[in-house]
């Protein structure tokens, strides 16, 4: 072996408690710059050493001494394990015991992707004076606006992901009926059906507003201000934890003093995909640019700023085409070099529905138009609680065997509780790279439900790919932070941003298609449209929903738009 290895080093944390680590040395001696990963996922498994660009040899071999450590409450590490709350006081006292041993020449880094990303951020709020810089990869953050709440409907995912980091150890999630556990109501007892009472699972539903639970560990714009670190940020269009990362990025970007050393990569990947880039996802063949070698450029990174090499740099400017962002424009199928994202020449540009009366299901007269209708008139649907539009085809989601969901949504379009929208063949491409929202005019007949969007690109073999979805629990229409509820068969307007950033190029001949229902389980939980509180929903009710559009009442979506393309 060409180094050295000490497992299960305790390092003290301020309260007392201590936390573990192993930790690679080079074998010569000397002093090093330090790789630190925090992981929930048990440091010792062989996929947190080696997997992807998460390579403990490989940084070793390049003259780093990697340091990995399991969080407090997980693996060898003592302590109570509440996943986000005590990351930032922890990754600091970790920081600092690293800056004092012999080994380490005072220059640290962070890296790790998923909740190995949000560590990052934690400790980067409290400033830790010999953190030097991060690759912060698929980070969650935007909490009520990411996870475990998107605009106020629960991300079941979290459950799940609970439960899989349970205890100490990873968990088997193959051994779980999923179906049974996501299918049982309320909320607040799924945990039961599980198996295991998850006391976080239950705080959570207890904090379903944004109140100062969430607010204590969502980085503020004073946050960023003091962040003064050069940061590498990678993502996915179909990444699970993109809010976050962008919510990072763009903070940074925005109020940072380091805001002329932020990077972004974003690829045609998912969650897994932004370590492990993939071609093919749902189905969907993105092209052999779509997979890039994400190790070689983490190293580059770490080489520049943490050992001064300008032969790195270099590398880091031709790997981004001279810009600091790097984005795969899907449709084109090709990596696009940009100053920043979103990109300076978007503008918004509106695209009404309009229909019939009829615009249920595909095959109904649903219209997508850039000319606002001037005639009021709207579409029905009845949501059921009881069918919801389904969202996934593998219920199990951190299966190792999980079936991939295709991005082809035409059989959840051709259902009768969900209206789609759907435009001409263009007859000039567009552009769109940035993050759409949606202004929606609409009533129920119950005092509560959901409102979820379907963004998907018709090719003209009729495939029907998504590429972004949106929703709102209705309740939260005003405020994330109280709810007011409806009073039924009043029109509303409702806005909200869809859940990803996107870059894509939709072709002449292609259409745009937006589908408008009220459900997508097992993606969030269903509404019972009763306005119960949304842990204990029990007392399901059917909702007669309508969308209203032209007129006074002219539902939108918003889509951001490169006119003159940079493709």
């Amino acid at each position: 072996m060409f180094f050295e290895s000490y497992f299960d080093v305790k390092i003290p944390m301020r309260d007392g408690v201590k936390l573990s680590a192993d930790i690679y040395l080079p074998r010569r001696s000397g002093k090093y710059p330090v790789i630190l990963i925090r992981t929930p996922y048990n440091k010792a498994l062989p996929g947190e050493i080696k997997h992807g660009t998460r390579d403990v040899e490989f940084y070793v071999k390049n003259g780093y001494a990697v340091v990995i450590q399991d969080v407090r409450g997980r693996g060898d590490s003592e302590g109570e394990w509440h996943p986000f709350i005590h990351e930032g006081e922890d990754g600091y006292d970790t920081i600092k015991w690293i800056s004092e041993q012999d080994w380490c020449n005072g220059r640290i880094a962070m890296m790790g992707g998923s909740y190995r990303g949000w560590v990052q951020w934690a400790a980067a709020k409290l400033n830790p004076p010999n953190l030097t810089t991060m690759i912060s990869t698929a980070a969650a953050g935007r909490w009520f606006q990411e996870l475990p709440y998107y605009n106020g409907l629960v991300s079941l995912g979290m459950l799940e992901w609970l439960h899989y980091v349970g205890g100490r150890v990873v968990q088997n999630p193959d051994v779980v009926d999923w179906v049974k556990v996501l299918w049982h109501f309320p909320l607040k007892s799924m945990d039961e059906v599980l198996g295991r009472v998850n006391t976080v699972w239950r705080i959570w539903l207890s904090h379903s507003r944004l109140d100062d639970y969430w607010k204590s560990i969502l980085l503020s714009e004073e946050d960023f201000k003091r962040i003064n670190l050069p940061v590498l940020h990678i993502t996915g269009w179909y990444d699970g934890d993109q809010p976050g990362a962008m919510y990072f990025y763009e903070g940074m970007i925005k109020y940072s003093p380091a805001r002329d050393k932020q990077y972004l990569v974003s690829g045609p990947w998912n969650h897994a995909g932004t370590r492990v880039p993939r071609r093919v996802l749902g189905g969907v063949d993105f092209g052999p640019e779509a997979v890039i070698d994400l190790l070689k450029l983490h190293l580059w990174w770490f080489d520049y700023w943490l050992k001064d090499d300008d032969k790195a740099l270099k590398s880091i400017q031709e790997f981004f085409g001279g810009g600091r962002c790097l984005t795969f424009v899907m449709g084109l199928n090709k990596w696009v070099s940009r100053d920043v994202w979103p990109p300076r020449e978007v503008c918004w540009c509106n695209w009404y529905i309009d229909s019939g009366g009829k615009a249920n299901t595909l095959f109904g007269d649903g219209r997508l138009t850039v000319e606002k209708p001037t005639v009021e008139s709207s579409d029905s649907y009845v949501y059921d609680p009881m069918n919801p539009v389904i969202s996934s085809v593998d219920f199990n989601f951190y299966s190792p065997k999980a079936v991939e969901t295709p991005l082809d949504i035409r059989a959840l379009e051709s259902r009768f509780d969900v209206l789609v929208y759907t435009s001409e063949p263009l007859k000039e491409p567009i552009e769109i790279a940035g993050k759409p929202k949606m202004v929606l005019y609409a009533s129920s007949d119950c005092i509560d439900t959901d409102w979820i969007c379907l963004l998907s690109k018709v090719y003209p073999d009729g495939r029907s790919i998504l590429f972004n979805y949106g929703g709102l629990r209705a309740r939260f229409r005003e405020s994330f932070e109280w709810e007011v509820f409806m009073e039924p068969n009043k029109v509303y307007r409702f806005e909200f941003s869809f859940f990803f950033d996107t870059n894509i190029l939709i072709e002449a001949g292609s259409r745009l298609r937006l589908s408008i229902t009220s459900s997508y389980f097992p993606r969030f939980d269903r509404n019972f449209n009763s306005g119960e509180p949304i842990g204990e929903m029990s007392k399901a009710k059917k909702a007669h929903n309508t969308v209203f559009h032209g007129g006074d009442f002219a539902s939108a979506l918003l889509l951001p738009t490169i006119v003159k393309s940079s493709v």
